[in-house]
């Protein structure tokens, strides 16, 4: 880059702004649609749940409309924007969702693409793109500021921080952006963008809403910047008030953000969750789980867990006591005591939590979390478990990021659709078989018609 003067923003937009479909490597392509098909099953779900339902009644008692864009699961339409914030909630409303980008990449970019797809007449080719569009501009836009795990470590959710920027790279891409108008985009939204772990001192329903917030943002600064509003070019770089200074203490990170620009899409980067629980815990499920399967290990062989982690992580996963999903979802020992027990850690095992059962409650009450000041959220924690016959096993689990559902330990096609299949059977009907095969052929559709289809009518579950 040596002698351009341009911004990150500037790189970035100029780079997604020419960037089509015809560009994508084929491995990019199949990877993001189990992502969509992810994202949309999950999302489908959590149009369910009491918080999305809250949501609904309180955005549509003012702002509904017959022409605006598909609220997911409901039957109503409202603005592109408020409809990004109705499905980025339901996407995440039971974390179940995938991660990578800027955080929770589908809930954050999915949601702001197809409100805009929708009423922009997109393609199924088009919505690919700006799909990975947002799942690429967001990685790199967290990358900036110095990654996850650092960006975490200073209380911000990188969800509802970058993940604005992302759902303004998918919008703006869906609208057809011109690099300047791209650059604004992504100004725009960085102006506005904003995400806090306050939510875990009390388990407070923002956690939801952070996602949909980011994609709200982004789909506004989108339209914004497509009527002529101008965003800061240097919203990373700016000295005084720019995001390097702001939430990185100054120090960014321009080489990360720019790395491999247009051979890297940063969909391989990203994972799918195989448990319905916070990722920070995925290793150390994965390890019980194999040490359970290898050793024959039941819950009565063990008379104690005590696992050890870092701080960051022990705020994060040390939930107590375990009242509501959310709870479950944020404490190690409660999905370490699922994994001893042999459940599968799907939405059964934390909606509503199963500390009623007596072999889940007794494994729970051996587990105990104690700080290490040196290990670092990406080392994963570390499990010493001792064993009735006096032998002690001690285990590092890893960095959660590479835990079953990544690249680096990947869920296949056939998972992802089991996966789905599993989400969507209480909903009942043909729902996953016309989920899974308008996924599977929406790059040769020359609208998004038949998702819409499937996304717009009113789920309510069979039992």
């Amino acid at each position: 880059m040596s002698g351009d003067s341009r911004s990150v923003t500037e790189h970035l937009a100029a780079h997604w702004a020419q960037t089509t479909y015809d560009d994508l490597p084929d491995d990019v392509i199949a990877g993001i649609k189990d992502h969509i098909l992810d994202t949309l099953a999950i999302a489908l779900v959590g149009s369910g749940t009491p918080e999305v339902r809250g949501v609904v009644d309180a955005l549509s008692a003012f702002s509904a409309t017959d022409s605006g864009s598909t609220v997911w699961g409901t039957g109503l339409r409202l603005t592109p924007a408020q409809a990004a914030l109705v499905n980025g909630t339901s996407a995440h409303a039971r974390d179940f969702d995938d991660g990578g980008g800027a955080g929770h990449a589908g809930s954050t970019v999915l949601p702001a693409a197809f409100a805009i797809a929708e009423v922009a007449g997109s393609t199924g080719r088009d919505l690919i793109t700006a799909t990975v569009a947002g799942y690429d501009i967001g990685y790199r836009a967290l990358g900036a500021l110095g990654g996850f795990a650092v960006h975490t470590d200073r209380g911000w959710h990188s969800t509802g921080t970058m993940g604005s920027l992302a759902a303004a790279a998918a919008a703006a891409k869906c609208l057809g952006a011109d690099a300047d108008t791209y650059a604004n985009a992504l100004g725009i939204a960085g102006s506005f963008t904003g995400g806090v772990w306050a939510f875990i001192d009390d388990g407070a329903m923002t956690k939801r809403l952070h996602p949909g917030k980011a994609g709200e943002t982004g789909v506004d600064a989108a339209i914004l910047a497509s009527g002529g509003i101008t965003g800061p070019h240097r919203i990373f770089e700016a000295q005084w008030g720019g995001l390097y200074s702001l939430y990185a203490g100054g120090e960014g990170h321009t080489d990360r953000a720019l790395a491999a620009l247009g051979t890297d899409f940063n969909v391989a980067s990203s994972y799918i969750k195989p448990y319905a629980c916070c990722r920070g815990c995925h290793s150390a499920v994965d390890v019980v789980r194999e040490l359970v399967t290898t050793r024959s290990l039941i819950p009565e062989d063990v008379t104690s867990v005590v696992i050890t982690a870092g701080t960051t992580a022990v705020n994060m996963l040390s939930v107590f006591p375990i009242d509501t999903v959310f709870d479950a979802q944020f404490s190690l020992p409660y999905a370490v005591s699922l994994a001893l027990c042999g459940s599968p850690l799907g939405l059964a095992d934390y909606d509503p939590p199963r500390l009623n059962d007596p072999q889940i409650a007794s494994t729970f009450d051996k587990i105990s979390m104690v700080v290490d000041d040196s290990i670092e959220i990406e080392d994963g924690p570390r499990l010493e478990l001792t064993l009735a016959d006096g032998e002690v096993l001690v285990i590092e689990s890893g960095n959660p990021t590479f835990a079953l559902g990544s690249a680096k330990n990947p869920m296949s096609h056939a998972d992802v659709v089991a996966k789905a299949r599993l989400l969507l059977e209480p909903l009942g009907g043909d729902i996953a078989d016309r989920l899974v095969d308008a996924v599977e052929t929406l790059d040769s559709a020359p609208d998004l018609s038949v998702i819409l289809s499937v996304l717009a009518a009113e789920r309510v579950p069979a039992s």
